[in-house]
């Protein structure tokens, strides 16, 4: 069945089901509160308009908790806020268990703070993963005071991570990365298990396997 738009699409999806692009589109954000897939196709989604909870409305992809969200083969980003919309300051906002597998998180403009944050569940960046932005690519951040399960964040991708990496101190070893490349320098905390921090000849970082 095609659809106009992605949001009538991911909202007439039954849980489990997929939703393909099928051409480079631009639009509103959504709000996913089901499992779903969202095949990309290798297409671009541009968000022009914000969601989220009342009050905050600065949020590309708003991800509700206990969910199991796939979004795969393709790239989001967004506009510069439109008339009738808030400033979009945060491109995904997740609660849910999240898989980025071949996804291209890409901040084109002045206004947006986080590309991901991971609030609750657990999320794992893999495939050929990149996300890029000048302001925070991911953060894991304990948000257990209102009431959420602490996020977990898996990164394991053969794609690169341009912009600052923030944490709670509290969960620090909540993230685990066995892959990628990054522009900030990676603390040994956030190593999955059997890795170390790794400095690149380009001036990257990474980890590797550790010797024992």
């Amino acid at each position: 069945v095609k659809y106009e738009t992605l949001v009538e699409a991911v909202e007439a999806a039954q849980a489990g089901e997929t939703v393909t692009l099928l051409g480079d589109a631009t639009g509103a954000g959504l709000v996913i509160d089901k499992n779903v897939t969202i095949d990309f196709n290798e297409k671009t989604y541009t968000v022009n308009q914000a969601v989220g909870s009342e009050g905050t409305v600065t949020l590309g992809f708003q991800i509700l908790k206990d969910n199991y969200v796939t979004l795969m083969n393709g790239t989001l980003t967004s506009t510069a806020a439109v008339e009738g919309s808030n400033e979009i300051k945060m491109l995904i906002q997740n609660y849910a268990n999240l898989t980025l597998s071949g996804m291209n998180l890409v901040d084109n403009t002045d206004h947006i703070l986080y590309a991901l944050s991971n609030n609750s569940g657990t999320s794992s960046i893999e495939g050929a993963t990149s996300i890029t932005t000048d302001e925070v690519a991911f953060d894991v951040y304990d948000y257990s005071s209102a009431g959420y399960g602490l996020p977990t964040v898996n990164v394991n991708t053969t794609g690169k991570i341009t912009g600052d990496i923030e944490v709670s101190e509290s969960i620090s070893n909540n993230l685990n990365i066995s892959g990628g490349t990054f522009t900030v320098e990676i603390k040994e905390a956030w190593c999955a298990n059997g890795f170390i921090p790794k400095y690149n000849d380009d001036g990257t970082y990474g980890v590797e396997l550790g010797v024992f």
